[in-house]
């Protein structure tokens, strides 16, 4: 009864008491709950009270009740619940940090809430991998960029993959997901070309080149793409990982794979062959690496490439053979100089045979470029230096 009283008096006291006064009752009613120093009697005293807060007209009342328990554990649900569909500000202080709201309220407000409701969901901390995914599911673009910029969220390899299916088209969404270390690799290689995709669709490519020029530059992009990937690949199973990528992407060209020969990436060449032949990977690296000339090439022309490549093929493998058996470090300057020789020398008449010669010269003049490109930079820091 003593309770009863006491809330109507302050009912009416809100009636004639100023914004600031209703401001500072809320806090303080939100500090006296929070550390629980109050009389079993006095509990339904300020359960009622706060609940007569939830209908003041000011937001900012609102606003200052739900900042005064946004950590508490203990504030009865359907207080938390009311204030997390309340106006922007006072929701999104009780979504951020709320520890009452679950998971399925949480889902419940993805499903009803407003696109800057899901924004906070999405910044949430510790945010669980079940609520991320229903976030993404809903697709809204916001949300999953602040879900990706929330450090403290758990996003599997799954749902990384799942938003980069979806929004890999995105500059943002795309930047946030290349900085991610536990990005998975097919996620990665997605995001490479939707990069080179762009670059060939882009109003200023079109605007002073051909659309063939546009799209040969693309596919030049897309193969520098794969050949860093597979620099930066350290170890055999994502490697192995790559190969199937790229096979059901039909990038297992010839071209593809005198680029990595020149790169000296044998694991990855192993892996091809691996994949497309059957052949058990010990013969296949023990063949590259200590075969006789026609061996390699049989094991070359098992993946079907025509015998007027697969020479060309062995002889790259022989150049990367030697510089291994000398220590000398693999470059693919180097290499493509002299296989452009040899190819010169055994005068090749074939039409595949000049199609990867002309390749090859085009590995060989953009290691040139590189070449030129870091010697005049190292001579531009001298000349500072001076």
């Amino acid at each position: 009864m003593g309770a009863i009283v006491s809330l109507q008096s302050f009912i009416s006291w809100t009636k004639n008491a100023n914004l600031q006064e209703r401001i500072r009752a809320a806090r303080i009613m939100g500090k006296t709950w929070c550390p629980q120093k109050f009389l079993d009697k006095e509990k339904d005293y300020l359960i009622l009270a706060m609940m007569h807060l939830l209908d003041d007209p000011a937001p900012a009342v609102r606003l200052s009740l739900a900042r005064s328990i946004a950590l508490s554990n203990t504030v009865p649900r359907n207080i938390i619940l009311a204030l997390s569909e309340d106006h922007p500000d006072v929701s999104g202080t009780i979504i951020l940090h709320s520890p009452i709201l679950n998971d399925d309220d949480l889902i419940y407000l993805i499903r009803k809430g407003s696109d800057l409701t899901r924004v906070f969901i999405a910044s949430r901390y510790k945010l669980s991998n079940y609520v991320a995914e229903n976030l993404i599911e809903n697709g809204q673009l916001y949300s999953v960029i602040a879900l990706l910029e929330n450090k403290s969220a758990f996003l599997s390899s799954s749902l990384l993959m799942s938003i980069s299916e979806r929004f890999c088209h995105v500059p943002d969404a795309r930047s946030l997901l290349s900085s991610r270390s536990d990005l998975p690799l097919k996620a990665r290689y997605l995001l490479m070309k939707s990069v080179s995709n762009d670059l060939c669709k882009s109003v200023i490519v079109n605007r002073f080149i051909t659309s063939q020029r546009a799209k040969i530059l693309s596919t030049e992009s897309i193969m520098n793409g794969i050949i860093d990937m597979i620099l930066n690949v350290d170890d055999m199973n994502s490697m192995r990982e790559l190969v199937v990528i790229l096979q059901h992407d039909k990038q297992l060209t010839p071209a593809l794979l005198i680029n990595a020969l020149i790169i000296g990436a044998i694991n990855f060449v192993s892996l091809v062959i691996e994949n497309i032949s059957g052949e058990r990977i010990d013969r296949i690296r023990s063949i590259l690496y200590t075969g006789g000339f026609n061996v390699v090439r049989a094991l070359y022309e098992s993946i079907g490439l025509e015998s007027e490549v697969s020479v060309i093929f062995v002889e790259a493998t022989m150049i990367i053979r030697e510089m291994y058996a000398n220590s000398i470090n693999i470059d693919p300057l180097v290499i493509s100089e002299k296989l452009i020789k040899i190819i010169q020398k055994k005068d090749i008449a074939g039409l595949s045979a000049k199609e990867l010669y002309e390749i090859i010269e085009r590995i060989c003049l953009d290691a040139n470029r590189k070449l030129i490109r870091s010697l005049a930079s190292k001579s531009s820091r001298f000349i500072v230096a001076a």
